[in-house]
Parts: C-alpha cells; structure tokens; sequence
C-alpha cells in the first residue's frame, strides 16, 4: 500500500510539473531575448569578456527605445557584473517595469538583493519565481538559505520540512534536513533537558532509522533518566535493525543485569551464541550464569537470617549474615545501618569499627574514611594498619590543604605525618612542612624543618642552597652567604660553577640593596667575599670598582679596575673603569687619556666609551692649560673633538688654549662656546672683548705723562704715540715717538720693538732708541721670557743707555713672576754699571709689582715700588731726574680698564722719594709726582 501511495505521488508530481512549465515557456517566449540580434550579439560580447562594448550597444538601442526590457536587463547585468549594485538594481527594476515576466532580471535581483544584505527583498523575487515555477529546487534552497542568514531557523527549518516531502528521494535535502535536525539534538544534550533530549532521539531514530548512533543516544538517556524499560526497548529496536550488533548487545545484556533478571541474560546469550556471536560472549554467558546461580541460593537464607535480625539485632550470627550479604549485594548503606542497630545492641567492638571503616572504603566515601581513621587511630593507636592508613590519609590531606591554602592545618597534618609515618613519609612531611613554613613566611621554623632534614643528609646541597635562602629572606646576609660558602666546600668541581652562579644571584641583590641605603663598607665586604669566590666575576669586579669610587680609595679603584681589564680585556666597559680609576691618581691622566683614545679608534661609534674619552680630555686639557702646556692641550683637544665635535666644554677649552698661545682671534671664536650664568656673564662679556682686541691686527696707542716735583709748582710733560702691527706668526713690530717740551727746548725720541714667540714657554723682546733731546741719547733692551714652571715665569734682560751728559749705563735684570688665579705677583732685580769718565760705579734696584685681574688683563688695578741707589728703568729713559749712587725709593699705584670691545685704557699715579746728594750729615731729598695716561686703540 506504501509504495503504492509513492507512486501515485509521484505521477501526481509529474504531471503538476507539466502542468506549471508551460507557463514558463510561453513568459520565455513573450521576451525578445532569444529573437534578438542586438541582445545575442551583446550576450557573445559579454561572454568574451567585452563588457564595454556590448554596454554601449545597449546605451544606443536605449537611447532609441527606453522602453526596452531585454536592453535594461543586459544593461543591469553588466553593472552587477562590475557589483555596481544600486545601478544594476535601478536597471533591472526597469527591466520588470516594461517586462513583468522577465525572469532573467528576477534571477540577477535576487543576486543584487543578496549581495546588498536585503534579504527580504531578495526572498520576494524568489517567490515570484516560484509563482512561474513552484517545485524550483534550487529556489527553494536559495530561499532557505537566506533565511537562515537572517536568523528565522523556524522558517527555514519548516520550508527544508516541505521541499523534502515533495522531494522525498532526493539525498541533498536529506543530508540538510538531517544536518540541521543533529544540531538542534547536540543543542538541546548540551542544554540538560534530558526529557528533550530523549524526544529528540526517538524523532532522530524514526527519521533516520539508519543512523547507529541515534539509538545509543535515547537509550543512554533513558538509562539516565532510570527508566530501564524504555531503555530495553530501543535496545530491541537497535538489535532489529542491527542485528548482532555488539553495542546493543552489551547495552541489553547490563539493562537486564541492573534489573538482575538473569535467566533472560541466559536466554538472549544463548540465542546470540547460536547466531555466531563474538566470543567474548561466552565468557559473559558463564558469568551470569554463576550470579544465576549465586541468586538462587541465596534466596531462602537471606530471608531467614533477615527475619531473626529484625526479632534480635544483637545475635551476632543473623548479623554476620546479613551484613555480609548487604555488603556483597553493595547494598552498603543499608549494610552501615545493620552494623549500627547491631552495635546498639550488642556494644561498641574494635571488630564492628573495623567493618564500619571497611564498608565506606567500599563506597570510596573519602571524607568518611579519612574522619573515621583518625578517630579509630586514636582509639586503637597500636593497631599498624590503622597506623599505615592514618599516614596516607593524612598525606593526602595535607596536600589538599596546601592546595587550598589552608596552610595552619597543612602544618599540623605534615607533624602528624612525621610522628607517625614511615621513613619514605616523613621524607615527604619534612619537605612539605618547609615549604608550609616558606609560604607563611615563618623563615625561622623553615630553617629548623631544614636542620632536621640535614641530620639525616649533612651533605645535601640542595637542602642547603634552600637554608642560606632562608637566612637570605631574613635578612641575614651573614649567615646565609657562609652556609652557601658551605656549599661551594662540599661540590665538586663541576657542581661548584652552578652553585658559583648561583652565589652570585644571592650577593648581588644583596649588595645592591646596601648600596642603595649607601652601607658602604658593608657592600663591599660583600663584594670581596663575592670577588673570592668568583674572582673573575664580572658583574662583582664592577661593583668593587664602583663601591671603591663612592669610598674615594683611589688606590684600590686602580688596582681592581687593572685586574678587571687584565682578565676581560674585551669588555669596553672595564676599560672605561680604568680610565676612570687613573684619572683619580696624580699624573696618570696622560695614560688614562692614551688608553681612551687607542679604544675610541677602535670604537668610534661607542657611546659611553667616547663620553668618557670627551670627560678624561677636559681633565687632561684643563691640567695642561694650568701648566701652561698650550700646544698639547690644542692638540687633544681637537682629537677629542674628532669623535665628539659638539662638546661645548672642549670647545672653550680650545679657546683657552689658543689665548695661551696668543692666537687671540682663535680664542674668541672659541670661547664664546662657554654658556654663563648670570652672574659671570658681565665679566665673561668683558674677557670676550679683551681678546677680540688682542685679536686685531693693529694697535694705536696715545701716552701722555704729567710731572711735579714737590717743592717747585713746575709741571713737566711727556706725550708719546705709537703704533703696533701683529704678524700672522705671532711676532709683533712697534713704533713708538715720545715727545718733551721743556723751557730748554723739545726732545724727540724715536723707538722701535721687535717681540717673538718662539714656544708657548719662550718668548723675547729687543729695542732700540734715539733721541735729540731730554731722552737717553741712546737705549737698547732686549730680554727673554720663560715659563719654567706651570704658574712661574723669569725674565732675564740687558740693556745700554748712553746719556746726553757722556755718561753711559749698562743693566742687566732679573725679574721672577707670580700667577696666583686673578693675582700677578712680580719681584725685579735690577743690576747697573754706571761709566763715568771712565769709572765704573754699581748701582742697584729692587722692584715689586702686584696686579689683581678682573674677568680680562685689560681690567686690572695695580700697586707697585722700589727700592736702590739708582732710578728705575723707566725714569732713566725719560730723564726726569739723574739720582745715582744714593737713596732712591718708589711707590705708586693704577688702574686699566677695557673700554669698548677695542678701546682700553688705565691711569698710574706714582710717588719718587730720592736723595740729591751723598752727604750724610746734610742729606736732602726731593719727591717727584708721576700721573701717567695712557688710551690703546685696536683695528
């Protein structure tokens, strides 16, 4: 009859088919497409890849006919081809406006409608399709397709459920309809609902009787739910449609067993067996046949001894009985309320507690075990297997506890185990009782659980590494580094670098920690001790080097920075150490500085390496600009600035270096690299114009001298100019004229200088006058200067004069100098041979000169005198007065002043005192007043 119905369905099906289609070829027919030469030859094009053309083809006929439905749906098709979407819409729509039954343009409105995520659209030209054509398949799956993507699974589930009735055979539909129909029973298992659950399974095994493992399903759920019966029957149901399938076999044979009907066990074996059943089954056949057998003997005596029980609970035969068989029939918590109407009857017994214990273990009820335990050990503590049992139980406990972080009653659990347990688990306890102690922080308790572990392992290295952490945590070093020393003592060679290493990893924050609270002394002892036991120790050598400047030991700095390079003489950075070590001690600076600059050859690009290099050359140039050594400070100097040309500091050393060398152009060019502060910044304006004066080529000087003498109201005066021409070379030609009125006449003096250096130490200076009047006839000087010590210079100097009276003086002076900062100190011995008509009388004079510098020498203020039996030089060149062979004393004072950045002057005032003749009993003195100015002007 069945199959009579699915034919009759589908000649019902076949002639609907006929019946719809005609339609569709009749609407196909309406259209122009297949008749159209122009929509055929766009197609070709289209079809070649040639969309432009055949979309201007389109445009033109267009243009001619708008109305046309096969041009606007040939037009949309391209404008979806190049997902133009909104166009491709806009033509298509047009296509229907003028062609409703255009199905083309349908098809490719369902493709726009669902690339553009209207789906609703997309669905209702779907289903004007289906209107031409009904049994559409694909429209169909399109349709369900969508939505699903919409997220209506309902709809979609209820039109898969229709298409596949009208499509029974058809194996995708069936695949889809079976896919969704597993997803929604994996849901609904995750989900709990067991009754769901099983509703589901029956439809999955009516729907898909085939499927092996939808049985299971519904029979492991109905086995959770306990309804056994249900279970038994889609057992049979599977073993139908399976036959001699092994899982429906088991999964009958243990339905059957739970309910202990063991004679239809027997039966369906059997049966099995005869069908040629796997083997296994025969050894299940004799299994259950023993239980069969089990069972019905026990039946009568169960019953009986059961009853005398109930009359009396304290005849220890009924109880064994029935205790016993509860036991064996894992009725164990019946079993447990037996043994406790026996003991109520009968008394407490070490025998009842024993079974008690027993029948929970048998119940793996843990929580029970472990609390009965304790309390039986404690009743019974002579008992070794109680004892045995209370240690593992304990054990386990304790690290349950430990897990937990229930560490006070972890504690208490590994000091049990300790005092009770075996030697492998108090091993365990001692360990577990220290690292208890470590996680509450109780260092000291860990350390003795660690010394009681060390009584039975003295030499365990490990225990020991674990005790100086201990002392480590407590903060005392002390003690824990000398037990890690221990260690170091009891390793082997190759064990002794791992726990070198680790030494390390203990001094080093140690050692950090006091150099941060700046205990000084405290880290470095540290650091020794770390330094010998590691002593190539990279990390450690630095810190003694580094502890060591912070301690000013100079001395020990040097030594250790030498040995750190000496043993790791790659490591840049303990090259810098050394560098830094020599710069502290006095007269290494020079090798410090040869040192750096050998590496930074050789590694220009390193940065601390050529900071360093930058800091040790202003210290190396700084002492040789104090001692005068000009030339080689220019010259590290500008090796200096070779690798680092921006250091400002170099730069205005650079400019010190050349005012030394009296390149003063150079000098100011250099020096204004120097940033002052305020308050330096006037002072430091006033030396920039000193040397930007210096640093002219030409020098005009203007003199004029004014001279009283103490009892006469006369004043003479002395004018003089002069002219001075710098040479690139450094040499310098003065001409200067002096000129004198007096009642007597005018004087004229001509002079010219000539002033070289040689060296930057060395320096000389030769002249020569003529005059016609109240000057020395003729003068000649020449002297050479030295700089024979950093902050000393000597003058040596000869001289000629020949006066207008025929007397003639030679001189020879020594004059030795003083720089003390701002201060000029000088002291001038003058040596002089007066001839007189052919006799020669020695003459003397003592000089002293002190001049204080403010920011430049063109700012000074100076206080000077003498003392002798002659005028002073320069008295005797002018001629003011001829006092020789008696008294003469000097003293006088002045200022200078730099002007402008070219212009500078000062003033002198000065005071002789000086005898007029020999006579002693009728001495007279006579003073002269001196008041000298003097303007310099530089080009």
């Amino acid at each position: 009859m069945r199959k009579r119905f699915k034919y009759a369905k589908l000649i019902f099906f076949f002639i609907g088919a006929i019946y719809v289609y005609q339609p569709v070829y009749a609407q196909r027919a309406g259209t122009t497409v297949e008749r159209n030469d122009e929509a055929n030859q766009i197609n070709e094009l289209y079809k070649q890849g040639r969309w432009e053309e055949g979309k201007k083809i389109a445009e033109d006929e267009l243009k001619r006919n708008p109305k046309d439905s096969d041009m606007r749906m040939l037009l949309g098709k391209y404008f979806l081809e190049h997902q133009a979407y909104d166009k491709a819409r806009y033509e298509l729509s047009k296509s229907l406006e003028f062609a409703p039954t255009n199905v083309d343009s349908k098809h490719m409105l369902v493709t726009v409608e669902t690339e553009t995520q209207r789906y609703s659209s997309a669905i209702c030209y779907i289903n004007e399709l289906l209107e031409v054509n009904p049994y559409w398949k694909g429209l169909w799956r399109k349709k369900i397709e969508l939505y699903r993507t919409m997220g209506n699974h309902v709809e979609a589930d209820r039109l898969l459920k229709r298409i596949s009735q009208i499509y029974p055979e058809d194996s995708e539909l069936n695949a889809d309809r079976a896919h969704v129909f597993e997803q929604h029973a994996v849901n609904v298992q995750k989900s709990g609902k067991l009754n769901e659950s099983i509703d589901i399974g029956r439809k999955l095994v009516d729907e898909q009787p085939q499927q092996h493992g939808s049985y299971v399903t519904v029979i492991d759920n109905y086995i959770k739910a306990g309804d056994y019966n249900n279970a038994l029957v889609y057992a049979e149901r599977g073993l139908n449609q399976f036959p001699g399938n092994s899982v429906f076999i088991q999964k009958k044979v243990a339905i059957l067993e739970h309910q202990k009907r063991y004679p239809e066990i027997l039966s369906f074996l059997d049966n099995q067996m005869k069908r040629g059943g796997e083997g296994n089954l025969r050894n299940q056949y004799n299994y259950f046949l023993l239980e069969a057998a089990r069972a019905a003997k026990g039946n009568d005596p169960a019953s009986l001894y059961g009853k005398i029980f109930e009359g009396s609970p304290g005849n220890k035969e009924a109880f064994d009985y029935v205790f016993n068989n509860l036991v064996a029939e894992q009725q164990y918590e019946e079993a447990i309320a037996v043994l406790e109407r026996h003991r109520r009857s009968a008394g407490a017994s070490k025998e009842l507690d024993m079974k008690e214990l027993m029948v929970y273990k048998r119940m793996e009820n843990h929580p029970r075990i472990a609390a009965l335990t304790r309390a039986y050990f404690a009743k019974y503590p002579n008992d070794t297997d109680l004892q045995e049992s209370f240690v593992t139980i304990t054990l386990q406990r304790a690290k349950d506890n430990m897990q937990d972080g229930k560490i006070s009653d972890a504690i208490t659990d590994w000091r049990d185990i300790i005092q009770y347990g075996d030697e492998e688990s108090v091993q365990i306890a001692q360990r577990g009782l220290y690292n208890a102690y470590v996680t509450e922080k109780r260092y000291q308790e860990a350390i003795m659980a660690l010394d009681d572990m060390l009584l039975d392992s003295p030499g365990d290295m490990g225990l020991l590494v674990k005790k100086a952490d201990m002392y480590y945590q407590q903060g005392r070093y002390e003690y824990a580094l000398t037990v890690y020393e221990q260690v170091l003592d009891f390793a082997s060679p190759q064990e002794r670098d791992r726990h070198v290493v680790g030494y390390g990893e203990f001094v080093s924050p140690v050692i950090k920690n006091l150099r941060g609270t700046y205990r000084l002394e405290e880290a470095r002892q540290y650091t020794e001790r770390w330094l010998a036991v590691d002593p190539r120790n990279q990390e450690a050598l630095l810190n003694m080097i580094n502890l060591c400047f912070q301690l000013k030991d100079n001395e020990a700095m040097l030594q250790y920075a030498q040995r750190a390079e000496e043993q790791h003489s790659d490591d840049i950075a303990f090259k810098i150490k050394l560098a830094e070590a020599m710069n502290r001690k006095p007269g290494q600076l020079s090798d410090s500085w040869a040192l750096l600059h050998h590496q930074v050859m050789l590694n220009p690009f390193h940065e601390p390496l050529v900071n360093t290099f930058n800091h040790t050359t202003e210290e190396y140039a700084g002492a040789l600009l104090k001692d005068k050594e000009h030339g080689l400070a220019l010259s590290i100097i500008d090796t200096a600035l070779g690798y680092k040309d921006d250091n400002k500091a170099l730069k205005y050393m650079k400019g010190l270096a050349y005012e030394g060398l009296k390149q003063y152009d150079s000098a100011y060019h250099y020096q204004q690299f120097y940033e002052p502060t305020l308050l330096e910044f006037e002072d430091f304006k006033a030396h920039l114009n000193y040397l930007s004066q210096r640093s002219f080529k030409n020098n005009v000087g203007f003199a004029h001298l004014r001279a009283r003498y103490g009892d006469d109201y006369a004043i003479t005066s002395i004018s003089t100019a002069e002219y001075t021409r710098l040479l690139d070379n450094g040499s310098s030609w003065t001409g200067r004229v002096n000129y004198a009125g007096r009642e007597e006449g005018k004087g004229i003096q001509g002079q010219a200088e000539w002033a070289k250096p040689w060296t930057d130490k060395l320096s000389s200076r030769v002249d020569l006058a003529f005059s016609n009047k109240f000057f020395t006839k003729i003068a000649v000087n020449a002297a050479a200067m030295y700089v024979f010590r950093p902050t000393w210079e000597a003058e040596a100097g000869v001289g000629f004069r020949q006066f207008f009276s025929g007397e003639n003086l030679a001189n020879f002076n020594l004059e030795a100098v003083k720089d003390l900062g701002d201060w000029r100190l000088s002291v001038k011995w003058g040596n002089f041979f007066l001839d007189s008509e052919g006799e020669v009388t020695y003459l003397y004079s003592l000089m002293g000169r002190a001049q204080y510098f403010m920011a430049n020498p063109r700012n000074y203020i100076l206080a000077f005198g003498s003392i002798g039996n002659t005028p002073d030089v320069d008295l005797l060149d002018r001629q003011l007065y001829n006092s020789f062979d008696v008294f003469n004393a000097m003293i006088g004072a002045g200022m200078g002043r730099s002007i402008t950045k070219n212009v500078s002057g000062n003033v002198i005032g000065s005071w002789y005192n000086f005898q007029t003749d020999k006579s002693l009993t009728s001495a007279s003195f006579r003073n002269l007043y001196n008041l000298y100015f003097q303007l310099n002007v530089s080009f």
